[in-house]
């Protein structure tokens, strides 16, 4: 055998065959991790998927694949299987139609013919004696037999999986359910006791069981079609533009970043890049939620799946294959719907126990009518196989992750990435929601509106000098500085020594001399006297929602820079919509006081936090924690440590990657209104998970005593246990729908 290389990222995803209940779950896991290295296994029914986190690079696919096998399952490392990027891989299904039909079509005279005897034998219209009566119920015996023990193997394949390893299964009761009705059956046909056959149980049995299986195949594939729809929107074809400016048509696969490409109105962009030339509205919605075209024209960014509109442009590629947006999202949506929330606690804890106790209740319920009740054999035989049969632990292990796969999904669509399941189930508890100022409650642009010179400096020197020193500031006043002097035609000069000083501004040497931008706090620092008149200058402009920046030359202040930044059209109606789900909105923000207040007195935002340094907006998230759950939303690297910090960080999409990497859910389009969806989103999850396990634990409560009791007959068991997960499945599917407003 050949040598299996280590994994080298410390989580590997594995494709489980053969899951068909909780307990299934429990005992992958429970085997996964007893292997050396592993620190913790999640196996999520509904995805058919097992995630792994390793210590290191010491434990290999094959140890991992041989775990799941010794717990009576198959897995292949996920991505393994040959699958179209834009094709559902339906053959699992169409196998599972074709094993149906042909139970159905041979538990169909079964079932008839056994319903019309025992009609005709109560009305005393026929005789159920003679030759031919015994050669229909062998012919009705061998046709059960095929749909038991043929279409039915799987359940008999499984169950003696598990016990081979000492464990059972939802396979073990069905396979023990069935076979004892059947084999009941043949041994008083051998006996001639032809009023106590019970082929029709069997046969009705295993076919409802696969009906409700197949049911639930098909409503798990189209809860888990959003990843499925995200790669579809990939062409497959690009038309890459030469060095002689002919155009050919490549594979996207074929795609290298710095391809010049070419689009026409109606079709999809292929890969992430910046347009070099031409102009165009492109649709952004599948990616973004974003109803209106955006235009783009030369500089302007355009992403994998977007659809081009009404113009034609040319693109230079910025990023291929797994390293796109689409990608990057579609991984993220594949990771979050395979995760856990910490509710499924519960229904773990019950499926660990659930199999066994069902097996203990059968064969009490069969003691108990035998010895104690003393029914005939035929009579404890079916109480015992309905119990054995209406047990469902299927619907509790379906019901938190169908949900999750769904609600992800949707929130994908709407623009709003949610990155595992204990973050969607935190963002319902969730009481304050803190919001960074620039760049999330405005839009992050903002543009110099005032040079205010001191007397003996001219307005160009005062600029000159400040967007210079901002010059390596990733800051969006430093940009607007910068901006507004590159506008003018001006020639900015190099610095050096330059230091960013984070809540107060830069420093830097510009043509020898040094430059401070910032606030009052960072001229004082450096000996830097203010003004009066600069200062009441700055008051004047900060009231009105303002944001200033001193400037000093060698020790000397030199004037002062105001610059506006305006406030998101959306965000009004998103706090709005806040308040209204009854949550406290606060505001967090590095700039002074009475510019913040004048944001917030514009926003009917009450609780402000004004002038704090980074580590200053952690310190104001753990002091609202103290009443509740917060959410903190932000864009840039310095909002990176309050969104660690807070219960539930939310990053805007287009802010820094740090922020994104610490943030758990991310907004693709720059909408406060996302972390309003988010939450109702949220909401709406948790409403449908606890009535998916009211419904899961109420039917077992109900359905084992009504079996138990026999006033459940075996038939009936089945088709309720068939259609108990296809309801929670079903249930979860209405979120695809849900309505955020």
């Amino acid at each position: 055998m050949s040598a299996v290389t280590p994994p080298s990222d410390p989580t590997t995803m594995l494709d489980i065959e053969g899951m068909h209940c909780a307990s299934c779950v429990l005992r992958i896991e429970r085997s996964l991790r007893k292997v050396p290295g592993v620190v913790d296994a999640s196996v999520n029914l509904a995805t058919n998927r097992a995630r792994v986190q390793t210590a290191g690079t010491e434990v290999t696919d094959e140890q991992l694949i041989q775990a799941v096998d010794k717990a009576g399952y198959t897995a292949v490392p996920t991505g393994s299987r040959p699958k179209s990027l834009t094709s559902t891989d339906t053959s699992g299904l169409s196998f599972q139609v074709k094993n149906l039909i042909f139970a159905a079509i041979l538990t169909a005279p079964v079932l008839a013919f056994s319903m019309f005897g025992m009609l005709s034998t109560h009305i005393g219209r026929m005789s159920m004696d003679g030759p031919a009566t015994d050669v229909r119920d062998w012919i009705f015996a061998v046709l059960t037999g095929i749909v038991v023990f043929g279409c039915g193997r799987d359940f008999f394949a499984q169950a003696w999986r598990a016990a081979k390893y000492k464990s059972a299964t939802m396979d073990t009761l069905v396979a023990i359910g069935a076979s004892v009705s059947f084999v009941f059956s043949i041994v008083n046909l051998i006996r001639r006791d032809v009023g106590q056959l019970y082929f029709e149980t069997s046969a009705t049995i295993v076919t409802l069981i696969l009906l409700g299986r197949w049911l639930e195949a098909r409503a798990k594939a189209t809860a888990s079609s959003t990843i499925e729809a995200l790669l579809s929107l990939v062409p497959e074809v690009a038309h890459v533009v030469r060095a002689d400016g002919s155009e050919v048509a490549v594979s996207v696969d074929s795609l290298f970043v710095g391809d010049t490409i070419s689009i026409r109105p109606g079709e999809q962009v292929a890969v992430d890049g910046d347009v070099v030339e031409g102009q165009s509205t492109v649709d952004e919605s599948m990616l973004s939620g974003e109803s209106l075209p955006v235009v783009k024209s030369v500089g302007s960014a355009v992403n994998a799946g977007t659809i081009n509109r009404d113009g034609a442009f040319l693109y230079k590629a910025s990023a291929v294959g797994q390293n796109t947006v689409l990608a990057r999202m579609s991984r993220l949506v594949e990771e979050a719907q395979g995760s856990k929330a910490s509710v499924q606690r519960l229904a773990d804890q019950i499926s660990s126990i659930f199999v066994p106790v069902v097996l203990l209740i059968a064969a009490a319920t069969f003691v108990v009518w035998l010895f104690v009740l003393h029914a005939p054999t035929a009579g404890a035989i079916a109480p015992a196989v309905a119990v054995l049969v209406i047990a469902c632990p299927c619907a509790l292990g379906l019901a938190t992750p169908t949900a999750i796969m769904v609600a992800t999904g949707r929130g994908a669509s709407l623009g709003v990435l949610i990155k595992n399941g204990e973050a969607l189930e935190r963002a319902h508890h969730i009481s304050l929601v803190a919001l960074d100022k620039t760049g999330t409650l405005t839009e992050g642009k903002p543009v110099v509106t005032d040079v205010v010179p001191n007397p003996g400096f001219d307005r160009d020197f005062v600029l000159w000098n400040a967007a210079a020193a901002e010059l390596g500031s990733e800051h969006p006043v430093s940009h607007a500085i910068v901006a507004a002097v590159k506008s003018e035609g001006a020639i900015i000069p190099p610095q050096s020594n330059f230091i960013s000083v984070p809540g107060e501004g830069v420093e830097a040497l510009v043509d020898g001399k040094s430059v401070l931008v910032g606030t009052p706090a960072l001229l004082a620092r450096h000996n830097v006297t203010i003004s009066p008149e600069s200062d009441a200058k700055r008051i004047e402009l900060e009231s009105s929602g303002r944001t200033t920046v001193h400037v000093a030359l060698d020790g000397i202040d030199v004037g002062l820079i105001g610059v506006a930044d305006t406030i998101r059209e959306t965000t009004r109606s998103a706090v709005s919509r806040l308040r209204a789900f009854g949550i406290r909105v606060a505001m967090l923000t590095g700039d002074n006081r009475r510019v913040a207040d004048a944001i917030a007195g514009e926003l009917g935002i009450t609780e402000v936090k004004a002038e704090i340094r980074p580590e200053g907006k952690t310190d104001a998230i753990k002091a609202w924690q103290q009443d509740g759950e917060v959410a903190m939303v932000g864009d840039g690297v310095n909002d990176a440590p309050a969104l660690a910090q807070s219960d539930l960080g939310i990053a805007m999409g287009s802010g820094s990657h740090i922020a994104l990497s610490a943030a758990d859910v991310t907004l693709l389009r720059a909408d406060l209104n996302g972390v309003a969806d988010a939450i109702v989103l949220s909401r709406r999850t948790m409403k449908t998970i606890r009535q998916n396990l009211f419904w899961a634990f109420v039917f077992n409560l109900v359905g084992i005593p009504l079996a138990a009791s026999g006033h459940l007959n075996p038939m009936i068991a089945a088709l309720a246990m068939a259609f108990s997960s296809v309801t929670v499945v079903t249930n979860s599917l209405r979120l695809r729908s849900v309505r955020l407003t």
